[in-house]
């Protein structure tokens, strides 16, 4: 699932533009808990090498990792696991992938979200991302120019994976 939010400068008013959103809420009483992957840190960097190879193999800058964006999208893999939910937008908080960088003070000119739930390895999820054609164009954006990848899993082994895509403003 994709998301791109765009803010632009009109006349002092900020304009904003938006993509796909989808629901899924659970139930209230079934909590389902977060849980950190022994190897988080290697899928995450598996996925990036990924996405920075398809970006170099089109003439595309490579993506910086950005421990911000890292921690907004695994707060965000948590929320819906916790709340047990799959969508660009919380049910619970009607936040999107916007609202959670600007909460995190994290100031950018555009963003992109990638979303996927199940896959087990980086390669299965980057190998679907680029399978799709709205997860490639956020893979393969010229717009962005950072990153942050996420993977948490289910305590029965459900995988949820996000990365987020910006273009920072640096002050």
């Amino acid at each position: 699932m994709r998301k791109r939010i765009t803010f632009g400068l009109v006349a002092g008013v900020c304009i904003i533009a938006t993509g796909c959103t989808s629901t899924g809420a659970a139930e209230e009483d079934a909590k389902v808990y977060c849980e950190l992957p022994s190897n988080r840190f290697r899928m995450a960097d598996e996925i990036l090498l990924a996405v920075n190879d398809a970006r170099l193999a089109e003439g595309l800058m490579p993506l910086v990792p950005d421990e911000s964006l890292a921690d907004v999208a695994g707060e965000y893999a948590c929320e819906m696991i916790e709340a047990e939910f799959f969508s660009h937008h919380s049910p619970e908080t009607k936040q999107g992938p916007g609202d959670r960088l600007t909460k995190a003070g994290y100031i950018y000119f555009t963003m992109g979200e990638n979303l996927a739930v199940g896959q087990t390895t980086a390669t299965d999820v980057f190998d679907a991302w680029m399978a799709s054609p709205r997860h490639r164009e956020n893979i393969l954006s010229p717009e962005w120019r950072e990153t942050g990848i996420a993977v948490r899993v289910t305590p029965d082994g459900q995988y949820y994976w996000v990365q987020e895509f910006a273009d920072p403003v640096k002050l």
